[in-house]
C-alpha cells in the first residue's frame, strides 16, 4: 500500500473491509456461539455489531435511513439477517463505499449519533473497528489471518489519541504488553487489549 493510500480514509476503510469479507464468509453456523477475544460478545454478537456499524454508516452516508431509524452498533441482540452476515456486510459496505466516492463526499459533514462529522472522519474512526474485529472473528473461528502491517500502523496512530476515552467508555480493554520488536499488528492488538 502506498503512502497516499494510507492517508485516504476511503482507501483505509476499503482495505479493511476487503479483508473482513472473507473472514465473515468463512464463519460456520456451529461457530456462532463461540467466545471471541472481544470478551463481552460471542461470534454472532460481534457479527451483529459489525453489520450494525456498516448499516449505520450506509444510512448516514447515503441518506437511506432517517436518524431515528439508524441501527445502534451496540445492540447485538436478535438473529442474523436472513440473507446471511456475509451478504449483508458486502451489500452495506459496497453501498457506503459507492456513496463516499462521490466528489466532495469525504469532506461533507453529516449529523450522526456522535455529533456532526465528515464522511472521512467517520471512515477513519471505523476502519480500525473493522480491522481489530476481523482479527477477533478470525481468532474465534480458527481462521488464518495476518493483519496488514501498514493498516495496523495507521490504525494505531489514529487510535492512540482516543485510547483513554475508549477505555473509560469500556470500548477498549487494558493494554497488553508486547515485545518492542513485535509486528505493527501485534502492537495494535496489545493497545486494543488483545493478547496477540
Amino acid at each position: 500500500m502506498t503512502q497516499p493510500e494510507m492517508t485516504n480514509p476511503v482507501e483505509l476503510y476499503e482495505r479493511a473491509v476487503s479483508t473482513m469479507r472473507p473472514i465473515i464468509a468463512g464463519i460456520k453456523p456451529e461457530q456462532l456461539n463461540a467466545a471471541t477475544p472481544c470478551t463481552e460478545w460471542n461470534v454472532q454478537q460481534l457479527l451483529l455489531h459489525n453489520l450494525n456499524v456498516a448499516r449505520m454508516l450506509e444510512g448516514i452516508l447515503t441518506g437511506s435511513l432517517t436518524p431515528d431509524a439508524l441501527p445502534n452498533p451496540m445492540d447485538v441482540s436478535g438473529p442474523l439477517p436472513p440473507e446471511g452476515a456475509a451478504a449483508a456486510f458486502a451489500t452495506s459496505t459496497a453501498n457506503l463505499l459507492n456513496a463516499v466516492r462521490a466528489p466532495g463526499m469525504v469532506d461533507q459533514v453529516f449529523d450522526t449519533p456522535f455529533g456532526p462529522a465528515s464522511a472521512g472522519s467517520l471512515l477513519n474512526g471505523i476502519f480500525g473497528d473493522v480491522l481489530i474485529h476481523q482479527w477477533d472473528l478470525a481468532k474465534a473461528t480458527n481462521q488464518d489471518f495476518t493483519m496488514d502491517d501498514a493498516l495496523a500502523e495507521v490504525c494505531r496512530q489514529v487510535m492512540e489519541p482516543h485510547l483513554e476515552q475508549g477505555r473509560a467508555a469500556g470500548f477498549i480493554g487494558p493494554v497488553i504488553a508486547v515485545p518492542d520488536d513485535a509486528s505493527p499488528g501485534d502492537k495494535l492488538l496489545g493497545l486494543a487489549g488483545r493478547q496477540p
